[in-house]
C-alpha cells in the first residue's frame, strides 16, 4: 500500500510538473503568428496582375485556403497544393523576415519592368507579438503592390 501512495504521488508530481510548464508556454505563445504557407503568383484574373494564397496550417495540414487579388477580399478555395510543400513547411524553416523583403524589392522591380510575377513561396511561423505589429511586419511586404480593394487595381 505504502508503495501504491508513492507511486501515485510520483505519477501526480510528474503530471503537475509537465503541466506546470506548458502552461507558461502557452502564455507566452498567446500573441505568436499561426503558421502560414502563404504563396504569391500570376493571376487567374486579367483584372489582376498577381493573387496570393495564405493557407492556416495545422500540422501537415491546410486547415484553411483563402486566395486574395487585393488586400480586402479574401476568398475560401480549395486546397491544391502539394503535400510536400505543406510538410515542407510545417516541418522545416521559416522564411526569414529579410528573404519576404528580398522578395518585395524584387517583385516591385519586376512590375516596374513589365514582367510577369514568379511564384514564390512563403513560410511564416512562430513569429512573435503577431497582433502587436508582427503582422503587418510579415505581410505587408508581400501583398504590397497589390491593390488595397477591388477596382483599385495598380
Amino acid at each position: 500500500m505504502k508503495n501504491l501512495i508513492k507511486t501515485a504521488s510520483i505519477a501526480s508530481l510528474v503530471a503537475g510538473m509537465s503541466f506546470g510548464m506548458a502552461v507558461p508556454a502557452m502564455a507566452q505563445s498567446a500573441d505568436v503568428s499561426p503558421t502560414l504557407l502563404i504563396e504569391s503568383g500570376p493571376s487567374d484574373n486579367p483584372q489582376y496582375r498577381r493573387m496570393i494564397f495564405v493557407k492556416y496550417l495545422s500540422g501537415n495540414y491546410v486547415s484553411v485556403n483563402y486566395r486574395a487579388y487585393n488586400r480586402a477580399e479574401f476568398t475560401q478555395v480549395p486546397n491544391t497544393t502539394a503535400a510536400d510543400m505543406i510538410q515542407s513547411c510545417a516541418n522545416g524553416a521559416s522564411t526569414s523576415l529579410s528573404e519576404i523583403r528580398a522578395f518585395e524589392r524584387a517583385e516591385a522591380k519586376r512590375k516596374r519592368k513589365g514582367q510577369a510575377p514568379e511564384v514564390v513561396r512563403f513560410c511564416v511561423k512562430n513569429v512573435a507579438n503577431w497582433e502587436g505589429g508582427g503582422r503587418s511586419t510579415y505581410l505587408d511586404p508581400i501583398f504590397n503592390g497589390m491593390p488595397h480593394a477591388a477596382g483599385l487595381n495598380n
